[in-house]
């Protein structure tokens, strides 16, 4: 095939009648060809985002129609106000069924796309349109629950609501308004000063930029109302949806992006479907380059090379050639897990997740009571402590530990994935505990958790924790971290306030990784209370800094003795 048709602003009616918009991308030529759906909320016709998973024109020359709709309430489709997620059952089912009835569509649809394109996926999927034959999701979420072990993930919720929302929902608000002008510009002003605009800001409630746009945030309102996994966000969830999900699913995730525990959690839920296939890369949140944070993983990470073989493309239509257009092509055969396993640098097949050899394996924190900065007393050991004397150090709102690097999404200044740790070790309120040189290779392949004991003066606060690869010249790359709200400490219990100075267990999950702590390397451990803005700031007082604007300062004392093991539990692989 020599040409290909674009055809733009191609309308769907929903089943109450709104219309949607999407750009259309298919063969110049007679016949009847398979559809690959995109519903996207960060507008059809912005090719950087539309196109950096999947190529449309190289997909409409191998012989599909391709399909990228503005989501309601966004861009050129009807039904503003935009709500996070709120539509999406309905409207995919609808758009669905709408693609398949095209005069050009053979009936078969896939659908494709990252984020929040991969979750409308699972939406529409839950349906069960019966069009709906394939879908490859790529770092996809499973609901807004914007909360880490009780703590808000203040820099993501910002971030993306002002910055990637904000602007068009204002236009749609305020346009042909006496006020646009002002409003708009108030906006785009909040965006350029974000940390005074909203990550400082306290009561987080009261910010400027939530009253813009005739409230166009409402969902934000919502978020903070709902701190727990209650009934608000169980109706948005696809995970409570997965038993209604029976298509054949080629899910991505990456070890540094901010929805990864989210997409395990789901793919549990999911792995009972035979044609469901999982790949994880080293990759941060809509990056698929080789180099993430400070780190070169190789050209096999590469969307052009994948694993020195193909392109994120092909992979997909691969994919797709089988469900669609029923090509034998071998995919099917592959095995379900592929993983890269940093470090290494090196990709590996498996049949299962989490891996069945896992051995879990406790390092446990010890030190003769000054593990504050990299330069303390602090060691990490197999060898399980008897009594020896805690550690202590000053949580203060005021100052908190600034974020830097991790699984995140916030402005770009804010540097994603693994990235030096040197100079926040050099903080009296970070406790670090580190290994011996290793004397042989260590692979850390799963779910990584701490345990902790610990006590506060406060009557709530905050504990963080760190896993982080030493290199010989001294550089500390983050691996995994992970938070804990004190009040949040108890796993499906109503959150409840800690005596001050009494000593409690805390588990702070850590999410997943898959990394060689090499021969050479030393294996470390940080524990403080704040990765601000990251996570909002507790603030010590038992009040949330979302209503409050109060907050004092807590004495934090960790402890690690017979009675008292703190660890950090990891999944070693045997080699």
């Amino acid at each position: 095939m020599s040409k290909i048709i674009h055809e733009k602003s191609v309308p769907a009616v929903m089943r109450d009648g709104t219309t949607l918009y999407a750009e259309v991308f298919r063969p110049d030529g007679e016949g009847k060809y398979p559809v690959l759906l995109q519903r996207t909320p960060y507008n059809k016709e912005f090719l950087p985002l539309t196109t950096m998973v999947l190529d449309p024109i190289a997909a409409a020359h191998k012989g599909y129609v391709v399909i990228i709709q503005d989501v309601r309430g966004r861009f050129e489709s009807e039904g503003a106000p935009f709500y996070i997620y709120k539509n999406e059952y309905n409207d995919g089912y609808d758009s669905v069924e709408w693609a398949a009835s095209l005069p050009y569509s053979d009936g078969n649809v896939g659908m494709y796309g990252l984020s929040y394109m991969g979750m409308t996926q699972f939406q529409a999927a839950s349906m069960q349109p019966p069009s709906l034959k394939a879908i490859f999701p790529i770092t996809w979420g499973t609901d807004v629950y914007m909360y880490r072990g009780g703590a808000l993930e203040l820099g993501l919720l910002v971030s993306w609501s002002m910055s990637t929302i904000g602007p068009n929902a204002v236009i749609k608000a305020k346009q042909g308004k006496a006020d646009f002008l002002k409003e708009f510009m108030t906006l785009l002003d909040s965006i350029d000063h974000i940390e005074e605009a909203a990550y400082s800001q306290l009561p987080i409630r009261d910010s400027e930029w939530l009253k813009l746009g005739e409230g166009y945030a409402a969902f934000v309102h919502d978020i903070l109302n709902h701190d727990l996994r209650d009934e608000y966000h169980q109706e948005i969830s696809v995970r409570e949806k997965s038993g209604n999900i029976d298509v054949p699913i080629f899910g991505i995730a990456g070890w540094y992006d901010l929805l990864l525990g989210q997409d395990l959690e789901h793919y549990e839920k999911l792995k009972g479907n035979k044609n469901t296939k999982l790949m994880i890369g080293p990759w941060a949140h809509a990056g698929f380059a080789p180099i993430v944070g400070d780190l070169n993983f190789g050209m096999s990470t590469s969307s052009l090379l994948l694993e020195l073989k193909t392109d994120l493309t092909s992979l997909q239509l691969k994919w797709f050639d089988h469900w669609l257009k029923g090509i034998k092509n071998g995919i099917t055969e592959e095995p379900p897990i592929k993983l890269f396993v940093m470090g290494e640098n090196k990709w590996r097949s498996e049949q299962e997740w989490p891996l069945k050899r896992t051995v879990y394996t406790p390092y446990y924190f010890q030190s003769n009571g000054k593990a504050n900065t990299k330069d303390g007393d602090g060691t990490l050991s197999a060898t399980p402590p008897l009594e020896e004397t805690n550690d202590s150090y000053v949580y203060d709102p005021a100052n908190p530990v600034p974020t830097l690097g991790g699984n995140l999404l916030m402005p770009a200044n804010y540097l994603r994935g693994p990235i030096d740790q040197q100079h926040l070790e050099a903080r009296d309120d970070i406790l670090v505990y580190t290994s011996e040189v290793l004397e042989e290779d260590i692979e850390v392949t799963g779910p990584v958790k701490v345990v902790l004991y610990a006590s506060s003066s406060a009557i709530d606060t905050d504990f963080t924790a760190k896993l982080v690869d030493v290199h010989p010249d001294g550089k500390a790359f983050n691996i995994a971290d992970g938070i804990i709200r004190a009040k949040y400490r108890e796993k499906n219990q109503p959150p409840s306030l800690i005596t001050p100075n009494e000593v409690y267990r805390y588990e702070i999950d850590l999410l997943s990784t898959s990394n060689l702590f090499k021969k050479g390397h030393q294996m470390r451990v940080e524990i403080s209370s704040s990765n601000f803005p990251r996570f909002d700031r507790n603030t010590n007082t038992g009040e949330s800094g979302i209503d409050s604007k109060e907050f004092i300062t807590a004495s934090q004392k960790v402890f690690h003795s017979e009675e008292y093991p703190s660890h950090i539990l990891l999944p070693v692989i045997p080699r």
